[in-house]
This record gives structure tokens, sequence and C-alpha cells, in this order.
């Protein structure tokens, strides 16, 4: 008798359809791991991005540092422009047809002159927006505004007397203005073309004032012989010598009483007044008269510039002239400072017309 096995056969394993969970192929224990970019490949792309945003920041300030100079160099050479348009428009349109009698002046008309012309002297004094290039050229601009303004005065008050002293005053400020003239041709227009060149803004020259005459002096039948013999008959000397030596210096400053050689540094006290003493000297052959002295002290609020004049300086003497005025700058604050005298009529060279050192206001 055959004998049957009660035991269940094994199961059988049926392999699962494809499509079915767990028949991806993926082996047990989770999903895999995916790779990714080794830790230094990450760091170097983030420094990378750094530089990138660092160099994009520095260049766009520096950007925006060159648009805002550039646009301040504009703003002054079209506002210095239009400054000495309007003293030529006085000169010429207001004063000339005041003067085209002079037995008859037209007083009224003079005293606008002096007015305008006083007024277009001290806005140029008042303007601190300055730039560094165009110190030396607003100097002389301010020193030429000085001069008519205080020319045109004299005349005002010379209209109000006789008739003679009023035709010796028309030669006398007439060669005042050609003075002036001399002075913005000859200095202004350069210096200012040194300072657009030094701002690499030389595409701005078209900008740059094209200066005339303060008047027409042929007009008024005052050539520069006749109108040079009449004021030197005033005066009752001789006609100038155009071949003299004309030569003025800044010979020493103090600043509240302590020495400030060039390049060098004055120490002021919480109870120092800040008076700048210049002294002048003349080492031309004739006297100096009405030297133009302008003391500029740069301090962190702002720039404060203050012009007086030395009234006479004998040949191979020295004067001295006290410049007050300023307003002191911060606590341990140092400040620059610089002292221009000149040019005076007919100065060839003006090496020794400058001065320039820094002040420090301590306690």
């Amino acid at each position: 008798m055959e004998r049957r096995s009660h035991r269940s056969a094994p199961p059988v394993r049926r392999r699962k359809p494809a499509g079915s969970r767990g028949g991806s192929g993926r082996r047990p224990g989770g999903p895999r791991r995916e790779r990714g970019l080794p830790p230094w490949v990450t760091l170097l792309g983030s420094v990378f991005f750094l530089v990138l945003c660092f160099a994009f920041i520095f260049f766009g300030a520096r950007s925006c540092v060159a648009t805002q100079e550039a646009t301040q160099i504009r703003k002054y050479i079209t506002s210095a422009d239009s400054t000495l348009s309007d003293s030529e428009n006085v000169g010429n349109e207001e004063l000339q047809g005041a003067l085209q009698d002079s037995a008859n002046p037209d007083t009224a008309a003079i005293d606008r002159a002096a007015d305008a012309t006083r007024k277009g002297y001290q806005d140029a004094l008042r303007n601190e927006e300055i730039p560094p290039e165009f110190e030396n050229a607003h100097h002389y601009m301010i020193t030429a505004l000085g001069i008519r303004a205080a020319a045109t005065e004299d005349l005002a008050e010379a209209a109000r007397g006789d008739r003679e002293g009023f035709e010796e005053s028309i030669a006398s400020v007439v060669e005042d203005y050609k003075f002036s003239d001399v002075i913005i041709f000859d200095h202004y227009i350069p210096a200012s073309e040194v300072a657009l060149e030094e701002a690499d803004r030389m595409s701005d020259r078209n900008y740059l004032h094209e200066p005339k005459p303060f008047m027409d002096y042929e007009a008024l039948g005052l050539s520069s012989a006749s109108s040079r013999g009449s004021s030197s008959s005033s005066s009752s000397s001789a006609p100038e010598d155009l071949s003299a030596l004309r030569d003025v210096g800044v010979s020493g400053v103090q600043v509240a009483g302590r020495s400030l050689p060039s390049g060098g540094n004055v120490i002021l006290t919480g109870s120092d007044e800040i008076v700048f003493s210049v002294s002048v000297a003349n080492g031309g052959e004739p006297a100096e008269t009405n030297v133009p002295v302008e003391v500029v002290l740069n301090t962190r609020a702002e720039r404060q510039a203050v012009p007086t004049t030395i009234e006479r300086i004998e040949p191979g003497g020295t004067a001295a002239v006290e410049v007050r005025g300023f307003k002191p700058g911060e606590f341990d604050e140092t400040a620059e400072a610089s002292v221009r005298i000149g040019p005076v009529r007919y100065e060839r060279s003006e090496e020794d017309n400058t001065l320039a050192g820094t002040v420090t206001f301590g306690i």
C-alpha cells in the first residue's frame, strides 16, 4: 500500500509584475542617494559670487562719484560764465551809456552799475561749491570782480562831485577795468583750462567763459596812453614804465600769533581767535597799490574765503594785513589753509604768490 505525505507542498514564488510596488529593481533599505557637488566647488562658487558683488558695488560707487564730480565742475564753470557775462554786460551796456557824455554823466545809471558790480563780487565770494581743481582760477575771478566793484564805486562817488575830478576819475578807473580784463584773459582762462585738464574734463571746454573787455574803451576816447597819461598827471608823476620789474610775494603768515610756514601746521586752542596775519613783500621797482589778498580755510563744514587788499607797498618794502572772520572747525580737525596774493599789474612771475599749510583745532 502506497503511503502519501500529509505535508503541504512548499509555496511557489511568483515574479511580481514589473509595474507592481517593489518591482522597480531597487534594493531594499530606502531610496538611492543622489551624488552632489564637491564642497570645494560650492565654496569656490560662493567666493566668486561675493567677488562679483564687491566689484559691482566698487565700480558702481566709483562711477557715481565720477559723475558727481563732473556735474560739479560743469555747474561751476557755467555759473562762473554767467557771473562774468553779467559783469561784462554791466560795463558794456549800463556803464558805457552813462559815460558817453562825461560833462553830464548819468549818475543814476552809474549807481546802478556800482550796485550790480558789488553784487556780482559778493555772489562770487559766497560761492562755496568750488571744485578743488578750480581754487586758483576762482581766486583770479574774485580778484577781477573785486577790482571792477571798487573802481565803479569810486566812479559813482566821483560823479557826485565836480566835473574836473570826475573826468580824472574816469581815466583812473578805466585803467582798473583794463587790469581786470588782463586778469580774466591772461590768468583766469588759462588757470581754468589747466583745471579742466587736471580733472580730465576738457570736453567741457565749450562751457568755459569767452571773455570780452569790460567796456569799449576806444568808444570813450581813452586809449592806453592817453588814459595812463591823464591818470599820471593827476598824481603828479611820470607815466608808468611798462618795462619795470613788478613782483610781490608772501613773506610770512601767522595764525593766532603763531608762524605758519609753507606746508607747516599750526595747532590752535579753544581760546585762540582765528586771525591770519599776512606779510607781503614788494620785490619790484615801482610801488604797488591795492594788492589783493585772499585767505581760504577749508573745514569739513564749509569752504571759507575772506578777501582783502593792502593799500600800498613801497619798492623793496613789506606790508602786513590781518584777515579775520573765520569759523572754527571741529575738535581735533585739521583743515587746509591757503594764502594767495596778487597778481599785480604786469607781474611776470607768481611763483611766490601762494602759501599753503594746515590748521588743527585743539582744546
